[in-house]
């Protein structure tokens, strides 16, 4: 299970590196990019730094994030892919993935309108229990499937 999360946490971080660089493609290369620069600046600090420096981190310690998540795994369950593992696994990256999308977006709204985006901040604190709570939730989801 191990080596499947590694797997998954570098290509969220190439994910999470990329996407953002696609989606402003567009503006660098507009006519007016010079004039428009310095009024995007701040959003595209948030939406574009945050994540690629998160994906770099990610890709570096993807060995170290597989091993905190798996733990308790054996060097037999290691081969295999538990439904068990998948959950922690899944939900460690989705928590990951929605941590940088609003974090950027509380930023870009507080650097441009001076607004608390209340709703990205609340995403922020589930997402910090999502990346945190997995062996909690690989536990819930053992007792629920076996529940019946």
């Amino acid at each position: 299970m191990k080596p499947f999360s590694i797997l998954l946490i570098r290509l969220l971080a190439v994910y999470l590196a990329i996407n953002p660089l696609l989606s402003v493609s567009p503006l660098l290369f507009s006519p007016s990019f010079e004039a428009e620069l310095t009024q995007w600046l701040p959003g595209l600090v948030a939406t574009i730094a945050i994540p690629i420096i998160v994906g770099i981190a990610l890709w570096f310690s993807a060995v170290t994030l597989a091993n905190k998540i798996h733990d308790s795994d054996s060097a037999d369950s290691a081969l295999s892919i538990s439904e068990a593992g998948l959950v922690r696994a899944g939900s460690f990256l989705i928590g990951v993935y929605l941590f940088v999308q609003h974090l950027g977006t509380a930023i870009s709204q507080w650097t441009w309108d001076g607004m608390v985006a209340y709703g990205s901040l609340a995403v922020v604190i589930l997402s910090i229990g999502l990346m945190l709570g997995t062996r909690f939730l690989g536990k819930l989801y053992r007792r629920l499937k076996y529940f019946e």
